[in-house]
C-alpha cells in the first residue's frame, strides 16, 4: 500500500491537482476501502507526526517580508479576515441545519483556506474527518480553476506594482540545508507535540509546533525546514488516514450529501468575492486584488495565479497568510464557542 500511495501522490502532483501528495494516497486508500473487507489502521503516532510535520511547514511561511504589507493596512485586512471567519462559520452552521452533517464538521468543512490543516485540525475533534476532507479539497479544485480563468478572462489589475517573485514565492521547503537545521526542527517539533498535546490545544499536534516555528522562524532562531522527502510523506499519511475512514456505505452516503456541499462551496465563494470587493475598496487597489486575497482557496496556489495576473501580490499573500493563522489559531476555538451557544439555547427551549 505504501508504494501504491507514493506513486499516487506522485502521479497527481506531476498533472497539477492541488494537494496531489494527500489526495493520490486518499484515492488509493478509497479504494482500498472499498474492496477490502478488513481496512488497515494507521498507528497513533504516525499521525502525531504527520500533524507535526504539517504545523512546522505552516511556521515556515511566516515570512518578515510580508509584515509592511499587513502593517500597511492592518485594518482592512483584519476587518476582511474577521468577516470571512465569522460568515464562514455561519455559513456551516446553516448546512448543518438544512443536511444531515453535524454541526462540527459542517463549520471545519467551510473555513475557507488551509485545506490539510483543517483535516488535521478535524482528526481530534468531533467531526467526521471524511466529509472535511470532501469540502475542503473540493472546494480547493473549484476555487484554483475559477481563480485561474477570471485572473485570465475577466478581471484586470490596475495595480501599478507587485512584489518581486523572489520575495513572494513561500520558502522552498527541499531546498538543502545544513543538518543542524533540520536537528532543530525536528526537536521544536517534538516540543510542540508534547507541549500541544500536554496543555490540550485543539489539534495540539498539529498546532504546538506551529506555534513554537513560527516563534523560532519570526525571531530568526532557526529556518523550520525539512530534509527533501518529509513533507510529502506527512501529506501521504494524511491522505491514507482519511481515505481509510471510508467504506463502501460512508462513500454512498457522501455522494448523497454532495450536491449540497458544492452549493454550499458556492455560497462561499461568493461571499469570499464579496469580502474581496470590501479589501479593494479600504486599501483602494483592483477587485483582482481583492478577489485573489480573499479566495477560499490554497496559499500555494492563489500565490502562483496571482504572481501571473499582475495583481498587487504583497497584499494577496499578507491577506492570505494572515487568514490561514487566524483559521488556524482561532477558527476551531471560534466554532466551539459558537456550537456551544447553540447548543446553550436548544437546551434552554
Amino acid at each position: 500500500m505504501g508504494a501504491t500511495a507514493v506513486l499516487a501522490g506522485l502521479a497527481a502532483q506531476r498533472i497539477g491537482l492541488p494537494g496531489g501528495w494527500l489526495i493520490g494516497p486518499l484515492i488509493v486508500a478509497l479504494l482500498i476501502g472499498l474492496f477490502r473487507s478488513k481496512r488497515p489502521q494507521m498507528p497513533q503516532p504516525l499521525l502525531f507526526s504527520a500533524q507535526a510535520v504539517i504545523g512546522i511547514i505552516l511556521s515556515g511561511t511566516f515570512r518578515p517580508e510580508i509584515l509592511p504589507g499587513v502593517l500597511g493596512h492592518w485594518f482592512s485586512i483584519l476587518f476582511v479576515v474577521a468577516v470571512t471567519l465569522f460568515l464562514s462559520i455561519i455559513a456551516g452552521l446553516i448546512l448543518a441545519r438544512i443536511s444531515p452533517i453535524n454541526r462540527e464538521t459542517a463549520t471545519l468543512g467551510t473555513l475557507p483556506g488551509g485545506a490539510t490543516s483543517i483535516i488535521a485540525l478535524s482528526v481530534d475533534s468531533k467531526a467526521d474527518t471524511r466529509l472535511v476532507a470532501l469540502m475542503q479539497y473540493t472546494r480547493v479544485v473549484l476555487v484554483v480553476f475559477s481563480a485561474a480563468i477570471l485572473a485570465r478572462f475577466v478581471l484586470h489589475p490596475t495595480d501599478a506594482h507587485s512584489m518581486p517573485p523572489a520575495i513572494i514565492l513561500p520558502v522552498n521547503l527541499l531546498t538543502p540545508t545544513p543538518w543542524f537545521h533540520y536537528s532543530l526542527t525536528a526537536i521544536i517539533a517534538l516540543i510542540g507535540v508534547f507541549a500541544g498535546r500536554l496543555i490540550r490545544l485543539p489539534a495540539g499536534a498539529l498546532l504546538g509546533p506551529l506555534i513554537l516555528g513560527i516563534i523560532a522562524n519570526g525571531l530568526s532562531l532557526v529556518l523550520p525546514v525539512w530534509p527533501p522527502g518529509v513533507a510529502q510523506a506527512a501529506y501521504i499519511l494524511i491522505g491514507l488516514y482519511v481515505g481509510l475512514l471510508f467504506d463502501k456505505t460512508s462513500l454512498i452516503q457522501a455522494g448523497k450529501l454532495f450536491p449540497i456541499i458544492i452549493a454550499n462551496i458556492v455560497v462561499l465563494m461568493i461571499v469570499c468575492a464579496a469580502t474581496g470587493k470590501l479589501l479593494s475598496i479600504l486599501t483602494k487597489t483592483s477587485y483582482l486584488t481583492g478577489y485573489l486575497a480573499t479566495t477560499p482557496g490554497g496559499m500555494d496556489s492563489v500565490a502562483i495565479v496571482a504572481l501571473g495576473s499582475g495583481s498587487d501580490v504583497s497584499l494577496v499573500l499578507a491577506v492570505q497568510m494572515v487568514r490561514l493563522f487566524a483559521i488556524i489559531l482561532l477558527g476551531p476555538l471560534l466554532a466551539r464557542w459558537m456550537l456551544g451557544i447553540r447548543t446553550k439555547k436548544i437546551s434552554s427551549h
